[in-house]
């Protein structure tokens, strides 16, 4: 690969924008090893294990990290309440509206600490990316198919 410091006029990457990408990645090489991966998770933390669609083996606690929104953890947040302010969620027709049972019409919080319990089940799938010539790899998120039941 030619650095961009001693890329010469005649290297000029040329042509459309999809083009240009095209030739980069030409440039740069592509390595099979760094890619995403699909995998269920076989036992919980802290003992977690999960099995990597494909791969024989399956992957333990020592061998992964984990984004942090997969674990219990804990974030300072403002929690903020306007009676009947309508919410759009995404996908509920017509949207939700706040609502105080008590008939406040308006509080907020600030600063609270706010803990996450929703860790890593068995069963779940999740989204795993492999670095390092498939050496390390970080479970990035749960995933789903739209339609499938939860659970």
């Amino acid at each position: 690969m030619t650095s961009s410091s001693t890329r010469k006029a005649s290297d000029r990457i040329e042509g459309s924008g999809a083009s240009q990408l095209v030739q980069l990645i030409r440039q740069i090489g592509y390595n099979d090893y760094d890619r995403f991966e699909l995998a269920t998770v076989v036992a919980p933390p802290p003992e977690l294990r999960i099995k990597i669609d494909n791969m024989a083996l399956e992957l333990e606690a020592d061998d992964v990290l984990v984004a942090e929104h997969l674990t219990r953890h804990k974030r300072i947040v403002t929690i903020k309440h306007e009676q009947d302010a309508e919410r759009d969620v995404g996908d509920t027709e017509p949207k939700p509206r706040d609502n105080d049972s008590t008939g406040s019409l308006a509080w907020t919080y600030s600063y609270v600490e706010m803990q996450f319990e929703d860790v890593l089940k068995a069963g779940d799938r999740v989204l795993v990316a492999s670095m390092n010539d498939g050496q390390s790899y970080v479970i990035l998120d749960r995933v789903r198919k739209y339609g499938a039941e939860s659970s």
